[in-house]
């Protein structure tokens, strides 16, 4: 699959949005629309677009709105449920996220509405250096945690690593435990940042005594899969995911695998400096 046709496929999904902003729109009924794997749907339009699903969404809900407001005709009710919101509320809260002020305030005001964010450039991309390996199905000990800030989940992704190796360590564990994972499942979601789930882990081999209720034994599928390493800090680690969906992707011809991408990671983040970590990203292809 090419970069047009991952774009078109991208532009079906925002041309639906724009005609009905008040859609019942979902992850299922949105990859379905575009014939992406739910997997990777999200990635894949946050790669394009340069901003998330749900962003997204909320933002043509907020253009509805604010043409509503602005004939000046309805209730804040109407317009709030016109537009795709629970309740003239839950508009509320979304005008002070995104606009800081009031639908009041706006109309008073007539504030600039909002606009969409620069299209990523396609100007000095890198080439990025892509390995295809064949993987058996593992095995992984996770916890989970949620909550996701500026792009990243490393506080999320520090307390449930936190949790976990006091787990293998009350149990005596250490010598099942293999590569350092972690995965990101509600990137197939529009699950609000507040509530998507980071799962830190360990690939493990072998039997371990019973650990408590919060650590989940998982199991990674075998395949093929595109693996890339990013060095730097955790905090951009996005930026890599970004360029495999939007620049190497389209361009390698291959085809995405139905299951959940992760990431590996390479270095003791107690004894290396954020610029030289190492992480491997795995994507899986057919």
């Amino acid at each position: 699959m090419f970069e047009h046709e991952y774009r078109n496929r991208i532009n079906k999904v925002i041309k639906a949005i724009i005609r009905d902003p008040s859609g019942d729109w979902n992850t299922q009924v949105l990859a379905g629309l575009a014939g992406i794997s739910a997997f990777h749907f999200h990635r894949i339009f946050r790669a394009l677009t340069g901003e998330t699903m749900l962003s997204f969404v909320q933002r043509r809900r907020l253009l509805r709105a604010i043409e509503l407001i602005n004939e000046g005709k309805f209730t804040l009710t109407e317009i709030a449920l016109e537009a795709g919101f629970d309740s003239g509320s839950s508009l509320s809260r979304a005008f002070r996220k995104y606009l800081g002020c009031s639908p009041s305030e706006y109309h008073k005001h007539h504030s600039s509405p909002l606009l969409p964010p620069p299209h990523p450039s396609s100007s000095g991309r890198e080439k990025m250096q892509v390995e295809i390996r064949e993987a058996p199905s593992r095995d992984a000990l996770i916890v989970e945690r949620k909550g996701l800030v500026d792009q990243n989940f490393n506080q999320a992704a520090a307390e449930a690593f936190r949790a976990l190796t006091g787990e293998i360590k009350r149990v005596n564990g250490w010598s099942a435990v293999r590569e350092r994972i972690g995965m990101c499942p509600d990137e197939a979601t529009m699950a609000p940042d507040a509530e998507a789930r980071y799962q830190a882990g360990f690939f493990c081999e072998g039997e371990l005594p019973a650990m408590s209720d919060e650590v989940q034994r998982v199991t990674v599928p075998g395949g093929r899969w595109a693996v890339s390493i990013h060095q730097g800090s955790y905090e951009t680690l996005w930026q890599s995911w970004n360029r495999l969906y939007r620049d190497w992707l389209p361009a390698s011809g291959l085809v995405l695998r139905d299951a959940a991408p992760f990431e590996i990671y390479l270095s003791n983040i107690k004894t290396t400096p954020p610029d030289e970590l190492l992480t491997e990203i795995w994507i899986p292809i057919a």
